[in-house]
């Protein structure tokens, strides 16, 4: 299964990992972890456990898209308010998205419903170009590391995949993420974004959740320069990065 344009997610056998949530409650032990990964810990103060935010967060999801009066922002908000609490993220199987140099790495560190989540982790310096989330929402929690991430929305219409015609773009976030800061996007508000990992790399994950009947997403080239500083417009075309070669599926 293509998870970003050229990863793919690969079987492999996993290990059975136990987990502990410290609350003012005495200690349970939990059942066989839900991914049944190892996960790596972090010190946190009312922390979560990998396996307890998947038991909380799933649930309060499935219930708030279920609701006829669904928000998509209270719903990446309470889920991402979860997000903040992890101590530790599971070590995933990643692979490198190989055009970008330096690596960007990718996985999937779990698949259920609603969400879905993309485990990444950036090398010094790497950057991962602005690409939107068409009928979807992301939730991206910093863990490790500090990455630059930036948000835009289009102006007006943008052409189609295929066009080479230039379109405009606003900028509309412009954030330093470090360990337990969130960053969301929608279908309507700050759909495309992009990173920039700092010298000492980063690692997250990607809260996603498909609003539609497809993710078919693209990347962008946007100008360095703003075509209105004032307003943070800039320049922007579909990019030909991550796009199938002829004849080839996407």
């Amino acid at each position: 299964m293509e998870v970003f344009p050229g990863i793919h997610e690969r079987r492999h056998f996993l290990r059975s990992s136990l987990s502990t949530v410290a609350a003012i409650v005495a200690l349970r032990a939990t059942s066989k972890s839900l991914l049944a990964q190892t996960p790596i810990a972090a010190a946190g103060v009312d922390a979560l456990a990998w396996d307890d935010f998947l038991k909380q967060s799933v649930p309060i999801a499935q219930q708030l898209i279920a609701d006829p009066a669904f928000s998509v922002d209270e719903y990446l908000y309470r889920i991402g308010s979860l997000a903040t609490r992890l101590k530790e993220i599971p070590n995933s199987a990643l692979g490198s998205y190989k055009t970008v140099e330096p690596r960007v790495w990718f996985g999937p560190s779990f698949r259920g419903s609603p969400f879905f989540i993309i485990q990444w982790r950036m090398e010094p310096g790497a950057v991962l170009p602005a690409h939107n989330h068409p009928n979807a929402s992301v939730c991206t929690l910093g863990f490790e590391g500090e990455v630059r991430l930036r948000n835009f929305e289009i102006i007006g219409e943008a052409p189609d995949y295929a066009s080479k015609k230039m379109f405009r773009v606003r900028e509309t976030r412009n954030e330093v993420m470090s360990h337990g800061r969130i960053n969301t996007l929608s279908p309507l508000r700050d759909n495309i974004h992009c990173f920039q990992a700092g010298d000492k790399g980063a690692r997250g994950i990607d809260i996603n959740t498909l609003h539609g009947k497809t993710n078919d997403f693209r990347f962008l080239d946007i100008s360095k320069t703003p075509a209105d500083s004032e307003k943070r417009i800039f320049e922007a075309a579909w990019s030909d990065l991550g796009r199938p070669a002829p004849g080839k599926k996407p």
